[in-house]
C-alpha cells in the first residue's frame, strides 16, 4: 500500500516537473518569437528604405551620365549659351530709402511759438 503511494506521488511529481519544464520551454519560445518578429519587422523595413534609396541613386545616376544633362551643366557652370538661346539678365532690386520723420508739432505749441515769435 505505502508501495503504492509513493509510486503514485512520484508520477504526479514526474508529470508535475514535465509540465512545468515544456510549459517553461513554451514560454521561452514565444518570447524568442516575438523578438525575432520585431528583429524582422526592422530588418525588413531597413531593406525596404535601403532599395528605395538604391533605386533613387540609379536613377540620378543615368541622369547626370545623359549627354543632354552633361552640356547642360557645363553650360550653366560657363554661363554659356546656345546659338538660338538669349539671356535674360535681371537686375536685383535695391530697397529705396524711406522717408525720415518729420516731427509734427501739436497745433497748441505752434500757436505758442507763433505768439513768442518763433520760427523753425
Amino acid at each position: 500500500m505505502a508501495y503504492n503511494f509513493f509510486m503514485s506521488f512520484f508520477k504526479k511529481l514526474f508529470f508535475a516537473i514535465v509540465f512545468f519544464i515544456l510549459l517553461s520551454s513554451s514560454i521561452r519560445n514565444i518570447l524568442n518569437y516575438q523578438n525575432a518578429l520585431k528583429f524582422y519587422q526592422h530588418y525588413k523595413n531597413s531593406f525596404e528604405k535601403e532599395k528605395e534609396k538604391n533605386q533613387r541613386l540609379k536613377t540620378e545616376i543615368l541622369k547626370k551620365t545623359s549627354l543632354s544633362e552633361i552640356e547642360k551643366t557645363i553650360r550653366n557652370h560657363l554661363n554659356l549659351l546656345q546659338p538660338d538661346e538669349v539671356a535674360l539678365i535681371i537686375a536685383q532690386p535695391t530697397p529705396s530709402p524711406s522717408p525720415s520723420p518729420t516731427p509734427s508739432l501739436s497745433n497748441f505749441q505752434k500757436w505758442l511759438n507763433l505768439y513768442q515769435g518763433k520760427t523753425d
